[in-house]
């Protein structure tokens, strides 16, 4: 396949900033990805497009993007800012991104995806690209908050990458990790950080509490707040 570029930042927690929600935050390397491309000239299908965070970054540049999402809520909140904003060229349809044919939508010429990816996703998206034509996405690595003792079930290793794309038929153009730690003095400054930034109850929810009072009780003093797999792939 190709080479993988990584990128890691370590940091002192500061009181505080748990609200940042780093976790959520647009790569700037996919938007740098996307944009290599001639945008105006290209229909953009957004995939898991919630909101529409990484479609309404996009606007300004693309011919057109239909921004696809499971949430009736996400997509009508979303729909209602494009019309607010008179952007006609933005379509958002409410769908399940793992079942829908990309075809039903029209002519797609690039996939983009901000923490949404899947193998199936990958396949439907090679499915209506041309050849030549790029899938573009930023999603969780395995390593996003590993402290905890889990690991998302939508999160990518770089191998799981690799064979998803070669697969589905796709050759990597650019293959990245990007890792954000951060430290903390004292267990009381980890706790501190996770009550700032809501993620107790959400890791409560989710069965990662226990493993990261664990963690902490075996002298862990490290979160990784931010771990991301950007690629970008050309349908051979």
């Amino acid at each position: 396949m190709g080479e993988w570029i990584r990128r890691r930042i370590e940091r002192t927690y500061r009181p505080g900033e748990g609200r940042e929600a780093r976790h959520g935050i647009l790569s700037a390397t996919l938007l740098r990805l996307i944009r290599e491309e001639p945008l105006r000239e290209r229909t953009v299908l957004d995939v898991g497009c919630g909101n529409g965070r990484l479609t309404f970054a996009l606007a300004e540049e693309a011919g057109r993007i239909i921004g696809i999402d499971w949430s009736d809520q996400a997509v009508e909140q979303a729909s209602r800012h494009a019309r607010s904003l008179g952007l006609d060229h933005i379509t958002f349809v409410r769908c399940d991104a793992e079942r829908i044919d990309y075809g039903e939508l029209g002519p797609i010429d690039l996939v983009v995806a901000h923490l949404c990816m899947s193998d199936e996703i990958i396949r439907r998206a090679a499915a209506v690209l041309a050849s030549g034509r790029c899938i573009a996405f930023s999603t969780l690595h395995r390593d996003q908050w590993q402290e905890s003792g889990r690991s998302s079930r939508f999160a990518y290793g770089e191998q799981d990458v690799e064979a998803a794309l070669a697969a589905a038929g796709f050759e990597p153009v650019y293959l990245g990790v990007e890792h954000e730690t951060l430290s903390f003095a004292a267990a009381a400054d980890a706790m501190a950080y996770l009550e700032d930034s809501g993620l107790i109850s959400k890791w409560k929810a989710e069965d990662r509490w226990e493993g990261f009072l664990a963690y902490l009780e075996r002298g862990g003093r490290e979160l990784t707040i931010r771990a991301r797999v950007t690629v970008k792939a050309r349908k051979r």
